[in-house]
């Protein structure tokens, strides 16, 4: 999401003050390549050599090989070939802090400040305005995603300060200065400005590689000579089975724990002010430094599936140190996973019925006996590539709607508005589990009255609100007329689960307020944007960020997110019980109501409710 502020020019004068307190140690340099694996990730061979940008400098502890240190002037210096070249970016060092400023056409586009003497981080704004897009750049470009809609996009201060402030208090982080640079371990420089700047950094214990998609790190396999390799594969050969020494151990807990204190977003939804505390009252906080690889593998991942929070796991686990060892998700998620693989048989068998041969999927329209009730499901909210949307004279595919979930709105509401019989609309989000956030907003004005919808973010890492308001060309006439949508002509009514879930639940709770009532049982939550953040071991973590979808009241200046769900206006059990819980041996217990995919029963439980 861009954030376009209108920045200060100068954050807190203390961070820039000098300091009297000094780090001393002998320390190395190493001199290594610098891979960006943008510039292969999408050839069918991709070679090291073509990903080559430059020579690094690095600096390490002596004793200390795997812990980088690098000063911010080199890190800026790694996205100067992506940068605009209009753009002046700035590294200063005034004392034991250091500042990093961007500007284009003399505005302020994105302003850090780094002090480890008072253990802090300060960003403001982000790169991508900064950033060359298309076959010479890393920023992408979205012309699918932005296809058949305009969004007008605004944003309120809400807090004090618009810029986040991150803080390593509670991780054992060293620095020092020599020839005028500050110098701090890499990790912590990529874990604090990856999100604003887009591009992952991180030393593989030979070279070091870059990256705007973390997975790359791990899966994308490069030539490298002869051989293919992974950058994990070099990893785990450098290591050659070597135990995590004390040092490693204890850098690798500190970055971890940076980045669930500063960047995990629901961190206030349960009223957490350390996380440091936190897992030290659940007795984790000291299996992050144990010498055991299966234990620190086991705190790591209990550590974040103790949350419940689909949107947070750990994904790459630690080949090159052993940490292998995974714990069990906790009983909502466990849930959520029963009710879904149920949902899923009861789902196909109704939309079947007796043709086995039939194969149901997104879109397939049912309509009830009566034929007043029309009723559709999608599991996600995606958009398609050039190819798969557009054909070579730029008009929409007949197939498109495979690939993207705005041309399968624009056919299915196109056939249900053939059936002239029809007054509800069911849509079933029951088994959606989410997608990109910028096509849901292109979907809600179809449930509008005037085509038009608003969704609201806040960023509560440097309390922003955002507010997105969205026009879509419904009908296709590349028009965006207030009479293309379709909520004056129909009753919508979203049919939702537990498994409905981040987009999937951020759509019914938006299309309430547009009008429309929610059938079903209460939606999943997930109300945080996910964010990545790579360790520097060859682990990247899945969380739920600072970014929340939800409503703001600008007149009480109230933001209300949506991480309990959409509460059903007619609720399928008894009492609106959940429809699966985990008992005490693990097992799932289902409540699933009789005829939950059954077109004539819902529409006599819409009838009920309306009279």
């Amino acid at each position: 999401m861009n954030k376009k502020l209108a920045l200060l020019a100068t954050l807190p004068a203390l961070l820039l003050s000098s300091c009297s307190f000094f780090q001393f140690f002998e320390s190395d340099e190493k001199t290594v390549d610098l891979y960006v694996l943008d510039m292969i990730a999408a050839d069918t061979n991709p070679k090291l050599d073509d990903a080559y940008i430059s020579r690094v400098d690095l600096r390490f502890k002596n004793g200390e090989k795997y812990v980088p240190y690098i000063s911010l002037k080199q890190y800026a210096n790694i996205y100067k070939k992506f940068l605009n070249p209009k753009v002046v970016s700035e590294v200063v060092t005034e004392g034991f802090a250091t500042s990093w400023k961007i500007e284009l056409d003399n505005s302020l586009l994105f302003y850090a400040v780094i002090s480890p003497t008072e253990k802090q981080v300060l960003v403001a704004g982000d790169l991508t305005s900064a950033l060359k897009s298309g076959e010479d750049g890393i920023q992408p470009t979205y012309d699918v995603l932005n296809y058949g809609a305009k969004m007008n996009a605004s944003f309120e201060q809400v807090g004090k300060n618009n810029y986040a402030t991150y803080t390593f208090e509670d991780c054992d982080f060293g620095y020092f200065r020599d020839g005028g640079e500050l110098y701090m371990p890499l990790g912590l420089l990529d874990l604090a400005l990856s999100e604003a700047t887009t591009l992952y950094v991180t030393y593989n214990y030979r070279n070091l590689f870059a990256s705007t998609n973390p997975d790359d790190f791990a899966q994308l396999a490069f030539r490298d000579g002869v051989s293919y390799n992974t950058v994990d594969d070099q990893m785990v050969r450098a290591v050659n089975g070597a135990s995590m020494p004390d040092y490693l151990i204890n850098y690798n807990a500190s970055c971890f724990l940076f980045v669930m204190q500063n960047f995990y977003g629901l961190r206030d939804h349960f009223g957490i002010k350390s996380m440091k505390k936190y897992y030290q009252d659940n007795n984790l906080y000291n299996d992050f430094y144990s010498n055991t690889a299966s234990t620190r593998a086991l705190a790591f991942s209990q550590a974040i599936n103790m949350f419940d929070d689909n949107h947070s796991a750990i994904i790459s686990v630690n080949q090159a140190w052993g940490e292998t060892a995974r714990a069990q998700y906790a009983k909502g998620i466990l849930a959520r996973n029963a009710l879904g693989k149920r949902l899923q048989v009861l789902r196909k068998e109704k939309y079947q019925g007796t043709n086995s041969s039939y194969e149901p999927v997104e879109g397939n329209t049912k309509y009830s006996s009566d034929g007043k009730t029309a009723m559709f499901y999608f599991d996600s909210f995606k958009y398609g590539t050039e190819d798969e949307v557009f054909d070579s004279n730029g008009q929409v595919k007949r197939t498109a709607f495979r690939y993207d979930t705005f041309c399968l709105f624009r056919d299915v509401f196109s056939d249900i508005n053939s059936h002239p019989s029809v007054e509800n609309v069911i849509i079933d989000v029951s088994l959606n589990g989410g997608g990109t956030l910028g096509v849901m907003m292109k979907l809600l004005p179809f449930l509008s009255k005037d085509n038009k919808s608003i969704a609201n973010f806040y960023d509560s890492a440097n309390g922003i609100v955002y507010k997105y308001e969205s026009v879509s060309d419904i009908n296709g006439d590349r028009a965006y007329n207030t009479n293309e949508s379709y909520g004056n002509k129909y009753n919508f009514y979203i049919l939702t689960s537990d498994c409905s879930f981040s987009c999937g639940n951020a759509f019914p709770c938006y299309a309430q307020e547009l009008g429309a009532k929610v059938i079903g049982e209460t939606s999943g939550g997930g109300e945080c944007a996910v964010s990545i953040h790579y360790l520097p071991n060859s682990q990247y973590i899945y969380h739920s960020s600072n970014l929340h979808l939800g409503s703001y009241n600008s007149q009480t200046k109230e933001f209300k997110g949506f991480e309990d769900g959409a509460t059903p206006d007619i609720p399928l059990t008894e009492n609106n019980k959940p429809m699966c819980t985990i008992d005490d041996r693990g097992q799932p217990v289902f409540n699933i109501p009789e005829g939950f995919y059954d077109i004539d029963a819902l529409s006599e439980k819409i009838a009920g409710h309306n009279n």
